[in-house]
């Protein structure tokens, strides 16, 4: 019996018709799989997968590529046929690339808490109208939509759970041990004793600050306050409280961060479409068949990040170029991260400083351009710093202007240009990346030294005070002004998988509640940067990251 004749006869038996144009097809992925030194079984293995792959399109309601091919009906033509291979043939780094995404900070859904009604809502970018300069009514909705995140997460935790027993009589008593009572700001007139209190602390007056929440304010004093937690208490920042209203003034006993959940528990109250602010998963079979692609090809994913890269500085070209050096020859290549600084100094808005920076650009491009397979293949992300072109001084800020990176985009092919914050997606893992001083602006805010008795480290403080308030930046406007309706690119609600912040302090790497907290360092000083792996390894249905603070020699 031909070959033709065999897999026409193999196709009718499972109910379909191959044209005769799909039978040349099908023929020459025979030949070719044999080419390759495959035995008959393995063959025969192919034509039955691609067998499979057509009854499910048809179930799933006809062509399932798009409209691109028809199975009409029982008929297989070459144009389905040579879709079906072709997703077959798809290898590890196709699937890889596929799985980035990149979210710019000013077209990011908003995440809404309502409070009456207890329910998350997911607002679409383009839904409602959103201006760098809003009006007064936008800063009230942006700090309560702080608060509210943050008050239905702690009274969804036990310890703020009223639990009701049953006594001998049948009648229902409510049991406090072990449980405590928020009490609104507004509910401490008339009150004494202590008092368990959720708010955010403001400075109403200069040097006087007050605890307040959705009901009301109340001056605080702080003198005899003793903090239970680790991280920064700063104007702007909400607390959880232990204190006793007396003449109208709360006195402050005890006081601590909000607690915390980690990202599973946080989707779990949201719900999983409220939480894809990527768009990318539409149901729940959808998520499992993804987190199936990021068990069997995620470990190829690798992120290379690097913080301050000041391209004014020979050395720190040369060293880039070493580094991409090594990097060179890696199949699939990492995508590389560089965040600002990109200059060592401030330059000026004046044509001389404009024609510089191109210039350091076009120095980059030629750089990587050393190694065509990195320029041809290699993504490169780019974050501006506080002190890079454009609008400054306000968060989120938008990307570097296309104006100054015009060459690097002509030699390199892979170059996107991110806001600062943004984020990315890597399969099922969301990783935001951040250029801030963190560290010197929290230490400067603080009210409250922080705790001595934690590991002694400033960052740790930092990353975990950003991670309690579930924000990047809760400091008070004057220090770190916010556009108003841009608050909630800032969110850190539910936590990333990973949060990437470039600090001018040493590298650090930490995971707090399963989220990995990472600093490259200033690559300008030291050549620092760091290797991120959102799937270091795989083993079942679970998989581990993998961090590596590295430095050119």
């Amino acid at each position: 019996m031909s070959e033709r004749k065999r897999l026409t006869r193999i196709f009718k038996m499972h109910g379909l018709s191959l044209q005769a144009s799909a039978l040349d097809t099908l023929c020459d992925v025979v030949q070719r799989e044999a080419e390759v030194g495959r035995n008959k079984a393995d063959v025969n293995n192919v034509i039955f997968n691609i067998i499979d792959e057509i009854k499910d399109r048809r179930i799933q309601g006809g062509n399932g590529s798009g409209g691109r091919s028809s199975s009409m009906g029982n008929i297989v033509t070459s144009a389905l046929l040579e879709d079906v291979v072709a997703d077959f043939r798809r290898d590890a780094k196709d699937v890889s690339d596929d799985a980035v995404q990149l979210l710019d900070a000013f077209h990011m859904p908003r995440l809404d808490f309502d409070r009456m009604r207890k329910n998350f809502s997911l607002v679409p970018f383009g839904k409602e109208e959103r201006e760098l300069y809003g009006e007064a009514v936008a800063k009230v909705d942006m700090f309560n939509q702080r608060y509210a995140l943050i008050q239905q997460r702690i009274l969804r935790q036990d310890i703020f759970q009223p639990k009701l027993v049953t006594n001998r009589l049948g009648r229902s008593a409510q049991n406090n041990g072990g449980t405590h009572t928020i009490t609104p700001v507004e509910s401490l007139l008339g009150r004494s004793g202590r008092r368990f209190l959720l708010g955010m602390i403001v400075q109403v007056e200069e040097g006087n600050y007050y605890l307040e929440d959705h009901t009301a304010q109340v001056p605080l004093n702080l003198s005899d306050a003793s903090l239970l937690t680790d991280g920064f208490v700063t104007e702007n920042s909400v607390v959880l409280i232990e204190g006793e209203a007396i003449d109208g003034v709360l006195h402050v006993h005890n006081m601590g961060s909000p607690i915390v959940e980690n990202r599973l528990d946080s989707i779990k109250a949201i719900g999983l479409q409220n939480s894809d602010i990527f768009n990318s998963i539409g149901s729940l079979s959808e998520y499992e068949k993804l987190r199936e692609q990021e068990i069997e090809h995620g470990e190829d994913g690798m992120f290379v990040v690097l913080s301050d890269v000041y391209l004014d500085s020979p050395a720190v070209i040369e060293k880039i170029e070493r580094m991409l050096e090594g990097y060179s020859d890696f199949n699939p290549l990492p995508i590389f991260v560089f965040m600002g600084n990109f200059t060592s100094k401030p330059l000026s808005s004046a044509s001389e400083g404009t024609k510089a920076m191109i210039s350091y650009f076009e120095d980059l491009a030629n750089v990587i351009c050393k190694f065509p397979n990195v320029a041809n293949e290699g993504r490169f992300v780019f974050i501006p710093g506080p002190n890079d072109p454009g609008i400054t001084g306000v968060l989120p800020r938008g990307p570097i202007p296309n104006y100054f990176t015009s060459a690097l985009r002509s030699k390199v092919k892979n170059v996107m240009l991110a806001s600062n914050p943004c984020r990315m997606r890597f399969f099922t893992k969301e990783i935001v990346f951040f250029r801030d001083n963190l560290v010197s602006k929290m230490r400067r805010n603080c009210l409250i030294e922080p705790r001595q008795d934690s590991n002694g480290q400033l960052s740790s403080h930092a990353i975990k005070t950003v991670l309690d308030q579930g924000h990047l930046s809760p400091l008070p406007l004057s220090t770190s002004p916010i556009y108003w309706q841009h608050d909630h690119a800032l969110r850190l609600y539910p936590f990333p998988d990973a949060l990437i912040c470039g600090d001018r302090v040493e590298q650090y790497y930490e995971t707090y509640e399963e989220c990995d907290a990472i600093n490259p360092g200033p690559f300008s000083n030291g050549f620092n940067f760091v290797v991120y792996r959102p799937v270091g390894e795989a083993g079942g249905s679970q998989t581990k990251s993998d961090v590596e603070l590295c430095e050119v020699p």
